[in-house]
């Protein structure tokens, strides 16, 4: 069977849909072993050819801009309906190919949120705009260094820094920190970034995260996104849960004042 045939089939199983996922390799290979990788890629693009939005509310221009591009000549909806009824779409999975997503994590323009003062808590980050579950709200910025390395500038730096950390594991299993101790990272000096204001919560957090492995300029980055967990209404705070406790850096997290 050729390519095409076998692509075909595919589709006639796994229709091409926005909310769709990217058919498993074991699927894809009962249609072709030798070709399921280009079963994939044909299967995904046929998927980003669709009125695809990425996972971030689309401005009332884009969509306008889009609809044009259509050469619709009736029943065109309006763009602030299609905004209004806006829900993210696509698989998580893919949300790093795309370019605004890219885009933003290398500009750190991201809108509807605000760093504030929050009662009892110092500096927190409020919505500007209305959120929807499974929409990318920002990322967590900073400098990707070892583990170690994060532990050794955890406890020579002052507390309120310290909450500016954040631990994880790399795709290969490698323990991580991604550094944003500092108030201004080396390559945006002039801003203070949205994502290292995120506070603390636990079962009330609204936020989680994600972590992708890009490449940009042929080189592999890591990128940790935060994602809706919940719809999220305007003024309300924004939060993710540290997953840090008592025992977390070696016992030296007993007086974790940054969580509290």
């Amino acid at each position: 069977m050729d390519v095409q045939a076998a692509y075909d089939r595919l589709v006639e199983s796994h229709p091409v849909t926005l909310d769709g996922v990217v058919p498993s390799k074991a699927e894809r290979k009962k249609f072709s072993a030798d070709d399921q990788r280009v079963l994939y890629e044909r299967w995904l693009k046929a998927q980003m050819k669709l009125p695809h939005f990425s996972r971030r509310l689309p401005t009332e221009s884009r969509v306008s801009s889009w609809l044009t591009k259509q050469g619709w000549k009736s029943n065109i909806p309006s763009a602030a309906t299609i905004v209004k009824v806006w829900k993210p779409s696509g698989s998580e999975d893919t949300v790093m190919d795309s370019s605004q997503i890219r885009k933003m994590t290398r500009t750190q323009k991201w809108k509807g949120l605000l760093v504030t003062d929050v009662e009892g808590k110092g500096k927190g980050v409020v919505a500007t705009r209305r959120f929807q579950v499974g929409e990318v709200i920002c990322d967590y910025h900073g400098l990707a260094i070892t583990a170690t390395e994060g532990k050794d500038i955890h406890m020579n730096t002052s507390e309120e820094e310290t909450g500016y950390m954040f631990f994880y594991k790399d795709k290969t299993g490698r323990c991580m920190c991604m550094d944003a101790h500092a108030q201004y990272c080396e390559c945006h000096p002039e801003m203070q970034t949205v994502g290292r204001h995120i506070n603390h919560a636990g079962e009330g957090a609204n936020l989680k995260t994600r972590l992708y492995t890009v490449d940009i300029d042929g080189e592999e980055k890591d990128v940790i996104l935060f994602i809706a967990s919940k719809n999220i209404e305007v003024n309300e705070e924004l939060s993710f849960d540290y997953g840090v406790n008592k025992s977390s850096f070696g016992g030296e997290g007993e007086n974790l004042a940054w969580l509290s």
